[in-house]
């Protein structure tokens, strides 16, 4: 079964629920992938894939966005909340045991085989779902 495990890289993104985290921008390009957020207090912060990956020169393997109707089983997944560090800040998931991997190993040349540190990595607030297959952490910046 997949578990959602929380993943709070940064503490200064504040809010107490999903729901107080904004998506305002998505920008794939092709020298790196940046999601760009906001939080309650009205901070806004970009997530940014920029590490090339040898030997195909991609910055993350997959991504895919959907809406909370789209995602409707994330609702019933397993949640380990034992790494938030802080209670008023956001965080993420990393996901264990994950269908998106599963789905990418399918990919006879490339997959969790072949790059074992791959991560499924789960942005979400109340009604949008970003996942980002990648085998390195993205960098957070807060923008000023």
């Amino acid at each position: 079964m997949e578990t959602l495990h929380a993943w709070q890289p940064i503490t200064s993104m504040k809010g107490r629920n999903l729901a107080d985290l904004g998506f305002f921008e998505v920008i794939p390009h092709f020298e790196y992938l940046k999601i760009k957020f906001d939080d309650v207090k009205g901070n806004k912060f970009e997530v940014i894939y920029d590490q090339t990956i040898s030997p195909v020169e991609y910055y993350v393997w997959s991504y895919r966005f959907s809406t909370e109707y789209g995602r409707f089983d994330l609702i019933s997944k397993q949640v380990d909340l034992s790494d938030v560090v802080d209670e008023d800040s956001l965080y993420f998931y990393k996901v264990s045991n994950s269908e998106y991997i599963k789905w990418f190993d399918q990919n006879p040349l490339i997959n969790s085989h072949t790059n074992p540190k791959l991560e499924h990595h789960l942005y979400m607030n109340g009604s949008q779902v970003f996942e980002v297959l990648s085998d390195y952490e993205p960098k957070f910046l807060k923008i000023i």
